[in-house]
Order: C-alpha cells, then sequence, then structure tokens
C-alpha cells in the first residue's frame, strides 16, 4: 500500500462499479470523481445489465444495495473475479457463505457496520474508555442511537459493533439487549435502544452513568460524505488483495503504516 493520505486522489486506473444508486450511491459517486477514481458502472433495481467492457474494466464493486442481495450479488462479481465493498448491513447471517464465496474464487471483500472515518476512530475510542470503566463497578454502560424513518434494520450494525466492543472491555457485562426490557435488566446485559424518525443520517450516543455523574460519547453523522470517503478507502485498499476483511483491517494497516488519514 502506498504512502498517500487519505485526502489524496487515487490512482487513475482505479475503475469502479458501484451496486446501489440512492443517496449512499450517488454521494460515492460525486466523491469518486472528485478524488480521481473512474465510475464505470452504476447499478440499480431498474437499471438494464451492465455492458460487458464495463465488467470487465472494473476493478472494485462498491455495493450499497439492500441486504437481501448481498449474497446474490457478492457471487455474482466474485465468480468474475472482483473485489468487493459491502457498505450494506444487515445481512451478518450470510457470513459463513459469503466467507466460502470469497474463499472459492480467491478475491478480496471488505465488510463493516459503518464506513464512516470518524466512526472507525470511534470504535477504537470507546474500546480504550471502556477498559476504564471496566474498573468502576459504579457505572453502568448503555447505547442508543437514532436514524431516519427508512432504514431497513434495527439496531444499527454500528450499535451492534460498539456493544459487542464494550461486552469484550467490560468483563460485568455479558450480553446485549437490543429489545425493549420487560421489568428490570440484569446487571450483566447492556441495553442498545433504537429510534427511527425523520432523516437522521445516523446518531449514536454511549452513556457511563453512575450516581454521581454521566459521561455521553456522541457521534453525529452531518451528511453521508463521511460514509462515501470511508467506503472508497477501502476499496483502494482491497484493490489486489485476496481474503475477507473488515474495516479495522483497514485502519489497523493505515496506522501501522503511520499515515494519518485526516492530516
Amino acid at each position: 500500500m502506498s504512502q498517500r493520505r487519505l485526502h489524496d486522489q487515487a490512482p487513475k486506473q482505479m475503475n469502479i462499479t458501484l451496486i446501489g444508486y440512492g443517496k449512499m450511491g450517488k454521494e460515492i459517486d460525486r466523491l469518486a470523481t472528485e478524488r480521481g477514481f473512474s465510475v464505470v458502472g452504476r447499478i440499480s433495481s431498474s437499471s438494464p445489465p451492465l455492458p460487458e467492457n464495463a465488467v470487465r474494466q472494473t476493478d472494485v464493486v462498491i455495493h450499497t444495495a439492500t441486504p437481501s442481495c448481498v449474497k446474490q450479488h457478492v457471487e455474482e462479481w466474485a465468480a468474475r473475479g472482483k473485489n468487493i465493498v459491502v457498505g450494506t448491513t444487515g445481512w451478518y447471517h450470510e457470513l459463513p457463505s459469503i466467507q466460502t464465496l470469497v474463499a472459492q474464487h480467491n478475491v478480496g471483500l471488505v465488510y463493516a457496520s459503518n464506513f464512516s472515518i470518524g466512526v472507525n476512530i470511534l470504535f477504537k475510542i470507546i474500546g480504550e474508555v471502556a477498559n476504564l470503566f471496566d474498573r468502576f463497578e459504579e457505572y453502568d454502560a448503555f447505547i442508543h442511537e437514532v436514524h431516519h424513518k427508512g432504514k431497513l434494520d434495527s439496531p444499527s450494525g454500528t450499535a451492534l459493533t460498539l456493544g459487542n466492543i464494550l461486552l469484550s472491555r467490560m468483563r460485568r457485562k455479558r450480553e446485549l439487549l437490543t429489545k425493549a426490557p420487560e421489568g428490570a435488566i440484569k446487571p450483566e446485559q447492556l441495553h442498545i435502544s433504537s429510534s427511527r424518525a425523520g432523516a437522521v443520517v445516523g446518531t449514536h450516543c454511549i452513556t457511563f452513568d453512575s450516581a454521581a455523574d454521566s459521561i455521553e460519547i456522541v457521534h453525529t453523522a452531518k451528511n453521508r460524505s463521511g460514509f462515501a470517503l470511508g467506503a472508497l478507502l477501502a476499496a483502494e485498499w482491497i484493490h489486489c488483495k485476496r481474503g475477507l476483511f473488515t474495516m479495522e483491517d483497514v485502519f489497523n494497516d493505515l496506522f501501522k503504516q503511520n499515515t494519518s488519514p485526516t492530516s
């Protein structure tokens, strides 16, 4: 991987095809053009089949369509030998099948509950903070997330990732509670609550609460550009790699090479 910083342009030979051309797909398209990627295909539910020459030119596919079609599209594009970035959530029950397809066709695939650069930094921050609070049983932890009324999955994949980070770092928390509790929750449960309303892009609040005080760590997405930029970063990173990866692998590689994504 080169030492280019995140705001530098991608290599000119990098050709991508977008599967899913809603708000997120259009934002990726806009930023891709600004950063020197070539978008050779745009696939939506109503678009005609992609011309064969566009298929051949594609280096990496970025998928932001519905969760129900992830396996089908991974199967189609992996069989063509194309690397894939899956920006859709809500399909993780299919992960064993996806892993088999990736290995069978010897391609590269990156998936994540959230491709936002800020959120992936948040994941690292929460891991460190949870280690500190694990020492003080006076503090309970919980998560609340808010998204637009059209979001399909609840709780969000990001909230589940945050919850699993807390479970891995706080010994007294061993179970995620993702539905409304019936009565008092158990001390070992970590409650994740969700709201769906309006046009909220995405807000995640992690709270550590005690009788004495509360500490809140909040990430608020102002628009979709952070997610789109992260998906392009993942596409550039997975180019010519083989295997199944997460965004954590991408960031670990960046930090290992002492490359600051925001400087």
